[in-house]
C-alpha cells in the first residue's frame, strides 16, 4: 500500500512538473504586442460588411485585406438579449503567427437590455501582414 502511495505522489509530481513547463514555453512564445484600432462598422469596407452580415448568426472568426490594412473580425454568434460586448485581451505575436486574444463580457446585472437577440462582434484593423492569426477566447 504505501509503495502505491509513492508512486501516485511520483506521478502527480511529474504531472505538475510537465503542465509548468508547458505554459512557460507557452508564455515565452509570445512575442510584441502589435498595434490595432477597433473599427466601427461605418468605416468597414462593403465587401467586409457583406461578409459579416451572412456570417454573424453563428461563431466565427475571420480576416479581411484590404489596401495596405489587415482586419480581424471575431464574432460570438447569436446571444439572447442586448448588452453584450467584447474585450480584446491582446493581439501580439505567437512565433511566426498573430494571435488575437478576445474575451465576450455579458450585461451587468444592473444593465437594463433589450429582450431580443443580439450578434456581438468585434473588428480589428492593424498593419498588413502574411502571418497567419490565431484566434483565443
Amino acid at each position: 500500500m504505501r509503495k502505491r502511495g509513492i508512486v501516485i505522489f511520483l506521478a502527480l509530481c511529474m504531472l505538475i512538473l510537465v503542465i509548468g513547463c508547458e505554459q512557460e514555453t507557452q508564455q515565452a512564445e509570445r512575442g510584441k504586442d502589435w498595434d490595432y484600432t477597433v473599427v466601427a462598422v461605418r468605416d468597414c469596407p462593403e465587401d467586409l460588411l457583406k461578409e459579416l452580415e451572412e456570417k454573424k448568426i453563428n461563431p466565427f472568426q475571420m480576416t479581411y485585406m484590404d489596401g495596405e490594412f489587415l482586419y480581424i473580425v471575431a464574432g460570438y454568434g447569436e446571444q439572447p438579449t442586448g448588452g453584450f460586448s467584447i474585450a480584446v485581451r491582446g493581439l501580439y505575436e505567437m512565433g511566426d503567427k498573430l494571435c488575437l486574444e478576445t474575451e465576450l463580457l455579458g450585461p451587468g446585472r444592473d444593465e437594463t437590455v433589450k429582450q431580443k437577440a443580439s450578434y456581438p462582434y468585434i473588428i480589428i484593423k492593424t498593419e498588413k501582414t502574411d502571418r497567419e492569426v490565431l484566434f483565443e477566447h
